[in-house]
């Protein structure tokens, strides 16, 4: 299941209360008679969507395991759909399952190949500085 949500003035203002509230530690939620207590990292999860929906901005929530079509994916990825159709899953860098016609990606896929890229993309931004040191040291 995909939640989207995009806050209007007053859910911004109300979401950056309660991120303020869930600074504090022991973080309890109350429902009539029940409540419980929040742990450290999810009180902290919450507090990442609350800044986010406290600075206006739209987020998306996501479960690793669901899939996604390939327009999705290339807007999750920030790439056209052409590219990573014939780059990234034909490339077999990402990898996909047929339903009918339609391609399906898991958004953990996904998020494995963004983190490969980055770091390949870091290792080569190292390795070009590295370069540019020997060629010209000052």
């Amino acid at each position: 299941m995909t939640l989207n949500h995009t806050p209007n003035p007053a859910e911004q203002h109300l979401a950056r209360d309660a991120q303020h509230l869930l600074a504090r530690q022991n973080i309890q939620l109350r429902a009539g008679e029940d409540h419980l207590t929040l742990t450290p990292e999810l009180a902290g999860l919450l507090r990442g969507i609350l800044e986010r929906l406290g600075n206006g901005e739209s987020i998306t929530v996501l479960s690793r395991n669901e899939e996604l079509s390939t327009q999705q994916a290339a807007e999750l990825l920030g790439v056209s759909r052409p590219y990573l159709i014939e780059q990234l899953l034909e490339g077999r860098k990402i990898p996909f399952r047929k339903v009918g016609k339609h391609r399906r990606i898991r958004v953990r896929d996904l998020l494995a190949f963004q983190e490969r890229d980055q770091a390949e993309k870091r290792a080569l931004v190292r390795e070009i500085t590295e370069i540019g040191q020997e060629i010209d040291p000052y």
